[in-house]
């Protein structure tokens, strides 16, 4: 697991973090940490990209806690769609899940990867895959932060 300070993000992070462009600053910091390319815009399935091995990595991101009106534990949405491709991708080992946590009490970030199949372990553990309820997506599972971190 890798730590980010926030105390320690640039100025444009920080920036990124104030106005609650948490997933972007989520794939972003990702991409730094493990020597990626941000390609949000290829495809659906993953936002970053390994430039020498191809390996493809979604990221998913939350805060240890979520909702001001009726506050709960922060937990990562997984979509069955993008998890099916990454399985896929994982197949010839080039697939990846990162798992970013922001904790503002304690002033950091928590970056956790997991392969396809891992995850895929503990959406079962999880109860499996439930109806979305979007047009988007079909099903999905939201896994409690604590599964991952």
């Amino acid at each position: 697991m890798k730590i980010v300070r926030m105390r320690d993000l640039s100025r444009h992070q920080k920036e990124r973090l104030q106005s609650g462009e948490t997933a972007t600053l989520a794939e972003e910091l990702v991409a730094d940490v493990y020597g990626l390319d941000h390609r949000p815009d290829d495809a659906s399935w993953y936002d970053c990209v390994h430039p020498n091995s191809g390996a493809k990595t979604e990221v998913k991101s939350t805060s240890v806690r979520i909702g001001e009106k009726y506050p709960a534990h922060g937990r990562f949405r997984l979509r069955h769609d993008q998890t099916r491709s990454l399985l896929a991708a994982d197949a010839r080992g080039v697939a990846w899940y990162a798992f970013v946590l922001y904790d503002f009490d304690k002033g950091e970030i928590r970056i956790r990867r997991a392969k396809p199949s891992t995850v895929s372990k503990w959406v079962r553990e999880a109860g499996g895959w439930n109806e979305a309820g979007h047009e988007e997506f079909e099903e999905q599972q939201k896994l409690p932060m604590n599964t991952v971190a």
